[in-house]
């Protein structure tokens, strides 16, 4: 922190539909890129792991499933980051 700021970062990854390992890669270099300016809080768009307009693909276990494993890759990769 200087002078009492914290940088802040919000981001928009490149995102497929339904695509979350292709999301989740994205969203790994978005938090690289943004750390690598320096950024202490990075805010990602809801749903950028599975994108939005999923449909009736919300209801489908495996695209949750998917998308939790996601999540777990995703708080592991940033684990050991500031």
């Amino acid at each position: 922190m200087k002078q009492g700021f914290v940088k802040v970062a919000a981001v928009t990854p490149n995102v497929r539909v339904a695509d979350v390992d292709y999301n989740k890669e994205q969203i790994f270099k978005c938090l690289d890129e943004a750390l690598l300016e320096k950024a202490k809080v990075i805010v990602f768009p809801e749903l950028c792991v599975t994108g939005y307009t999923c449909g009736d693909l919300f209801a489908q276990n495996a695209l949750i499933q998917k998308a939790e494993e996601a999540l777990e890759d995703i708080v592991e990769y940033t684990i050991d980051k500031d």
